[in-house]
């Protein structure tokens, strides 16, 4: 199956791609690679958003100085420095390469909690190699984050971020639902377990 027809019909939410896809050869390594690719796109997607945001608010700062006390304003102030200390140039390919890393792990962790949810509480037959796959593949909304690196209104691209955010946490579930044959409730279960667990452990 050609790449452009399965990003095609994970996106449409396809009732059996999944399936189909669990089958072939080459699985695993297209699904890592989509998942690495997708994970840098996000990642540097992110870190624009922030930027601008973080330039729209220095910009429009001073309008809200009489508004604030003294200390609240130096605060505010000290606060927008510090976060763009660490969102510059200098400092812009460790703190992506951090911020994949912990991604990577933090993924790894969540995957980790489905499979014991699958296996001991729902009583799934659950095959970690395609619990990955799936999750790999999931990401492939994350693609459509290209378009921030082109759009200058952080609206815009705050809108795009949640999308496809959103959309990856909605394909992930048809992924699981469509493989293990789950119910809605089932598959809600699964994905708050995989959240709040990734989350939580993936921060200690």
């Amino acid at each position: 199956m050609k790449d452009s027809k399965i990003i095609s019909r994970i996106l449409r939410l396809d009732k059996n791609i999944y399936n189909e896809l669990l089958i072939q050869k080459d699985s695993l390594q297209k699904s890592i690679f989509i998942y690495l690719t997708t994970s840098v796109l996000l990642t540097l997607g992110v870190f624009s958003f922030i930027n601008g945001l973080l330039d729209f608010i220095k910009e429009n700062l001073m309008s809200f100085q009489q508004e604030l006390s003294t200390q609240e304003f130096s605060m505010v102030r000290s606060l927008i420095d510090e976060i763009e200390l660490a969102f510059n140039s200098e400092n812009a390919f460790s703190n992506i390469a951090s911020s994949i890393t912990s991604s990577i792990i933090s993924s790894g962790i969540g995957l980790i909690i489905i499979y014991f949810v699958l296996k001991y509480l729902l009583r799934q037959d659950s095959d970690p190699k395609n619990l990955l796959i799936i999750y790999c593949y999931s990401n492939v909304p994350g693609l459509l984050i290209a378009p921030t690196f082109l759009i200058s209104s952080i609206f815009v691209q705050g809108i795009i971020v949640t999308i496809v955010a959103v959309f990856s946490i909605v394909t992930f579930g048809s992924g699981l639902k469509q493989v293990y044959l789950l119910r809605n409730i089932e598959v809600i279960l699964l994905l708050v377990s995989w959240m709040f667990g990734s989350s939580i452990l993936g921060s200690i």
